[in-house]
């Protein structure tokens, strides 16, 4: 658990020397207290809740620099913020954005949920209104940053208090609301790292 505007100020120190070839590509795998962040496609009505309202319950939004609207993080998530440098893969900010999509699919494939990408509309879908997981990046000098927030236990009270990703009235759900397991944080962690591994075909060393 850690501080989301820490949390960004520890991915860019990483970005920084991953781009200066000082370290190798970073996974950072984590949850956050309750933050609603705005991303470079936020309009004044994804904010459904006024900021006052927001503001009380300890939701103060925070205006970032990745890609998409606005959405909620929280200590129900897992948090995946890959800092990679696509020199060394592919550059190709298309197929970055489909790798995460399918790690994602793959995780939830191993709680037997059946994940899915819809066309023209970024992160992982359970049913055509019923999204589980939120995908955002921001990718400087070919080296990416932000991330995936996959919901592990339900979030959908908070995600009521937005317009996720400017998506209007749609579902917000988890594994936990459709696993007919337990699941845990620490599953869900040790299920996307081998997923993670398997699309990127990398080793990630603790």
């Amino acid at each position: 658990m850690i501080d989301y505007q820490l949390c960004l100020e520890y991915q860019q120190r990483i970005h920084l020397e991953v781009v200066s070839g000082e370290r190798q590509d970073t996974l950072l795998l984590c949850s956050h207290p309750p933050t609603i962040t705005m991303g470079t496609s936020t309009k004044l009505e994804h904010l459904t809740t006024p900021v006052p309202e927001l503001e009380k319950r300890n939701l103060t939004p925070i205006t970032i620099s990745r890609g998409g609207s606005v959405t909620y993080h929280g200590p129900e998530q897992l948090i995946a913020y890959p800092i990679l440098n696509l020199k060394r893969l592919k550059t190709d900010v298309g197929w970055y954005m489909r790798s995460l999509e399918d790690v994602v699919i793959n995780t939830l494939r191993n709680k037997s949920v059946t994940g899915f990408r819809i066309e023209g509309k970024t992160g992982v879908w359970v049913r055509e209104n019923a999204k589980i997981a939120f995908i955002g990046v921001k990718i400087s000098r070919w080296c990416t940053y932000h991330g995936i927030s996959l919901n592990v236990f339900s979030c959908s009270d908070k995600f009521s208090l937005i317009n996720p990703c400017g998506l209007g009235d749609i579902q917000v759900t988890s594994i936990e609301e459709e696993s007919s397991g337990k699941t845990s944080l620490q599953e869900a962690e040790d299920l996307f790292t081998k997923a993670f591994q398997d699309v990127f075909n990398s080793e990630v060393v603790c």
